[in-house]
């Protein structure tokens, strides 16, 4: 029976994920290497928005090492070095992830897909900003939202394209405030704020709003900044365990000086 929401898609993948990254691990040792590299896929909802990183790096792992053998080159082979690469990233493990990064570039430009190769920039640049190199990082969003300004109107990728320039916008402002560029980043914040409520993507606006809030509680405006946070509270699920915590810090930040 299909789930009625992602929260509740969510939970399931979260209550057999030991089995699903077993299957992982079983199918790339009998060589159903198609069979492992979907099921590590069907993983990318749990490690984003549920943090599960631990959980599915396994699989994470042999699948990467099976698209590498047996699809190399290939838009999987892209995906799941992006999804590898996300993974290493949340558990510090900067090096590795690094390298993950850029194959996940590599295999996506050799593949001749546009798009991946863009989300997997844009990953370089996240992972810059993990290590507070924000101005490295807002020139790999700039390269991205380059790339992405190479898909023309007539292609199958163009539908996402307004999704990922606001993702670029959040980026972007993120990297802006680390710059200490508050009134820019603010802007960007907004702009991709607003695009998501318009879309009606509850996680994606908690996001920036979380972002947003961050910006002006640099700015020194903690009353508007704890709205901010109040809204994307309501916004998340409780499986979104790892934002409403990094949730409830900023809070507790923000009402310290307010």
């Amino acid at each position: 029976m299909p789930c009625r929401d992602e929260a509740e898609g969510v939970a399931v993948l979260a209550a057999e994920v030991r089995n699903v990254v077993r299957a992982v691990s079983v199918a790339g040792e009998y060589q159903h290497i198609d069979t492992a590299l979907r099921l590590a896929r069907a993983l990318w909802p749990l490690q984003l928005k549920a943090g599960y990183w631990d959980e599915v790096l396994p699989a994470l792992r042999v699948a990467a090492r099976c698209a590498d053998d047996h699809r190399p080159g290939s838009r999987m082979a892209g995906a799941l070095h992006f999804q590898f690469a996300h993974c290493l990233g949340e558990l510090g493990r900067e090096e590795e992830a690094d390298r993950a990064a850029d194959a996940a570039v590599a295999s996506e430009r050799a593949a001749g897909h546009t798009r991946g190769e863009a989300s997997s920039v844009e990953l370089q640049g996240l992972l810059s900003m993990r290590r507070w190199l924000y101005a490295a990082a807002h020139e790999r969003f700039a390269e991205a939202e380059s790339i992405y300004r190479g898909i023309t109107s007539g292609q199958d990728e163009a539908v996402d394209l307004p999704r990922a320039f606001a993702l670029m916008q959040r980026h972007q402002g993120r990297a802006l405030r680390g710059m200490g560029r508050l009134a820019e980043s603010r802007v960007l914040l907004e702009a991709a704020t607003a695009f998501f409520e318009e879309q009606g993507e509850a996680y994606n606006q908690a996001r920036a709003l979380t972002d947003l809030a961050e910006a002006l509680h640099e700015a020194g405006e903690n009353a508007e900044a704890l709205a901010k946070i109040t809204l994307a509270e309501r916004l998340l699920t409780p499986a979104a365990t790892p934002h409403l915590m990094y949730l409830a810090g900023l809070r507790l930040r923000c009402e310290a000086v307010a």
